[in-house]
């Protein structure tokens, strides 16, 4: 009889056991997930840029400024600058995310010498320039939906141009003497070309960097006014008698390093249990 009990009892004893193991075993059991992030409905970008003026637009060769070449037309003087920039990104198609329609409003400032003025050159002259510029273009987005992003775009803009120069003027037998002169606000159209990454923090925040080609002058060229003036708009047409228009179109031309952070909005995740 105690036999049989101790056989009972032993049997029982085993069968709450097994019960409790499987029991663990379901609760601890590992669930795994695929996470899968849309792409942002809106994207708002801030940027510090970095400014490098090329073809008429840079004058200051070997970061010498040349008050000669400025004079005669055959370029703006400028060299280096800074600036800051804030992108508006709408995507168009939110089913793949990768059409974004862009607004742009930035500053520069380009400058013959970005960090205080040559003491050390007979040549003291300088060429100083804001440009106020807001643009609308497209944006592709190839890996809309990855952490990491890459786009290409273009963009038709509207600058404001301003600025002032000085011109060293050597008089060779006589006293070299410097003139200031001040260009005013001066309305241009133009384009850009830019291509950059994004890297996506949380479905709230990340990081840029870009490179973006500005080309604010390609429409409305204009030189107007005469030798005597002081104070002038951008002379940025030929017009081979008239100081600082020269013989050529000049363009006022720059590419900027941009460095900055992305807000993003609309971007919904799902979850998908792979066990």
């Amino acid at each position: 009889m105690k036999s049989y009990m101790f056989r009972n009892n032993f049997f029982a004893l085993g069968l709450m056991l097994a019960i409790s193991l499987s029991l663990f075993s379901q609760h601890t059991e590992i669930k795994r997930y695929m996470i899968v992030r849309s792409s942002p409905s809106y994207t708002l970008q801030f940027n510090i840029d970095y400014n490098q003026a090329i073809l008429e637009l840079s004058g200051a060769y070997n970061d010498d400024y040349q008050s000669e070449t400025v004079y005669n037309g055959e370029s703006f003087g400028a060299d280096k600058g800074y600036g800051l920039s804030v992108i508006s990104k709408i995507t168009l198609n939110k089913y793949r995310g990768t059409v974004r329609f862009t607004q742009s409003l930035t500053y520069n400032r380009i400058l013959s010498y970005t960090f205080g003025d040559k003491t050390n050159i007979a040549d003291d002259g300088k060429a100083n320039y804001n440009c106020f510029t807001g643009g609308l273009g497209m944006e592709y987005n190839f890996t809309p939906a990855h952490m990491f992003k890459i786009y290409i775009g273009a963009e038709l803009n509207a600058s404001m141009i301003n600025g002032d120069i000085r011109i060293w003027f050597e008089n060779r037998g006589g006293t070299p003497e410097s003139k200031n002169y001040t260009v005013n606000n001066s309305f241009r159209m133009g384009y850009g070309l830019m291509m950059g990454s994004e890297y996506l923090i949380n479905e709230n925040f990340g990081l840029n960097f870009g490179v973006r080609l500005l080309n604010t002058n390609a429409f409305l060229r204009k030189s107007e006014g005469t030798n005597a003036d002081t104070e002038f708009k951008l002379r940025d047409a030929a017009e081979p008698n008239l100081s600082f228009a020269g013989n050529n179109t000049k363009n006022f031309c720059f590419y900027s390093l941009m460095i900055g952070a992305n807000f993003y909005f609309g971007i919904k995740e799902k979850r998908y249990k792979l066990n």
